[in-house]
């Protein structure tokens, strides 16, 4: 894993060679602003695309500040057997868990709070090159379980990266929100929930990096495939990042069976930290 910062102090051991990046993004200190404005198209270039655009809605903030990357280490989260899939990496404070309401079956946790970036958790995997949109379809999907909190403020959320013409270049993100409703909503509290990323929910996906608006993943799949044909996926990940803005996100919070392309974190085994 490789990471980049920008006047912070390095926390993580780096890789020498990056394969994919994601830029991470999570609402600024705005709690109340829940409304989603169009974004700024993302800037271009090479190496310096990898970074946070500097134009943003108003919600958004960076998660890393300037052009930093958070980077799966390749190496680390190397496939065991061919066609398995590389595995995911844990960031942040994002750990193996035991599932509190079954001890015998493996999950991960994070319990997000105000301290920023320690009390966020994300889980990253490197997708396979040349992958297209399309091949996600039914291949994203997680169960969550909030004993107390809910979803607010964007998270938690699946972040794709997309590199839009397949230079290998991170153009923007494609943001899914969990919840039963768009934008994060409708998220249950105190049993295990499980939801489907590639449904038809109205504006589930945020794709205003990118310029399509939000989206359903059907309508997101078309724009992205006919706006974009030379596009590939570079990454998926899980983010669960908003507390610091956004209350009712703040607490513990448990994942299992989270799919992303051809692998499901199921147990220790899919995990490297």
């Amino acid at each position: 894993m490789r990471r980049i910062w920008t006047n912070c102090p390095t926390v993580k051991r780096c890789a020498t060679t990056i394969l994919s990046a994601a830029a991470l993004l999570v609402a600024c200190d705005q709690a109340a602003e829940r409304a989603a404005p169009t974004a700024s198209p993302p800037v271009g270039g090479p190496q310096a695309d990898l970074g946070v655009p500097t134009d943003v809605p108003s919600w958004v903030g960076s998660l890393l500040s300037g052009p930093n990357l958070l980077v799966a280490d390749p190496a680390a989260t190397q496939e065991e057997l061919p066609g398995m899939g590389h595995k995911f990496q844990l960031f942040y404070a994002m750990l193996d868990d035991q599932d509190p309401l079954n001890a015998t079956n493996d999950v991960v946790s994070v319990l997000t709070t105000t301290s920023y970036p320690a009390g966020i958790g994300v889980a990253i995997r490197n997708l396979p090159p040349g992958i297209k949109i399309t091949a996600l379809s039914d291949q994203i999907q997680l169960k969550y379980y909030f004993p107390f909190r809910s979803c607010g403020g964007g998270s938690p959320r699946i972040q794709l990266a997309i590199d839009r013409d397949g230079d290998g270049h991170f153009d923007g993100n494609a943001f899914g929100y969990v919840g039963h409703g768009g934008f994060g909503s409708g998220c249950l509290t105190g049993v295990w929930d499980f939801i489907d990323m590639t449904d038809n929910v109205p504006a589930r996906w945020d794709l205003t990096q990118l310029d399509l608006g939000y989206q359903s993943w059907p309508a997101a799949v078309a724009l992205i495939t006919t706006t974009f044909p030379n596009h590939q996926v570079l990454s998926g990940s899980l983010v669960d990042d908003s507390c610091s803005f956004s209350p009712s996100s703040c607490g513990q919070a448990y994942y299992d069976l989270l799919t992303i392309e051809n692998r499901t974190l199921e147990n220790r085994q899919d995990t490297v930290h």
